[in-house]
């Protein structure tokens, strides 16, 4: 199972999005929902070559149609990252308003070591 299927598991259905997590959204989604990608991905290695361990920096964007709501999945979702089996260690996040669409959104960025 990939790092990104691995995600979908760990966030759908534990949040208020429930399964609606995506690497790419699909065109008017339900809201409020998830979207993530993944922004590098690079293998470790060590002296006597690769450590079989690889870190990837994930951003894992929550749109929603207001502030509240989309600070509080924001929460749901750290704290899950907080609890996963996954090792990872949350970046900096960002509170966004996308007024084309009139979304509030909040970027949340993670390293994920994983093999």
């Amino acid at each position: 199972m990939t790092i990104q299927q691995q995600l979908v598991t760990l966030l759908s259905g534990f949040t208020d999005v429930g399964t609606r997590v995506y690497p790419p959204a699909p065109e008017q989604p339900a809201r409020p929902y998830i979207t993530f990608q993944r922004i590098s991905a690079n293998s470790e290695n060590v002296l006597s070559g690769s450590s079989g361990l690889t870190n990837t920096r994930m951003q894992i964007d929550v749109y929603a149609d207001t502030y509240v709501q989309a600070q509080t999945i924001a929460g749901q979702v750290d704290a899950l990252m907080a609890g996963w089996v996954v090792p990872n260690v949350s970046q900096p996040a960002q509170d966004l308003y996308e007024d084309p669409v009139k979304l509030h959104r909040v970027s949340l960025d993670y390293s994920i070591w994983h093999s």
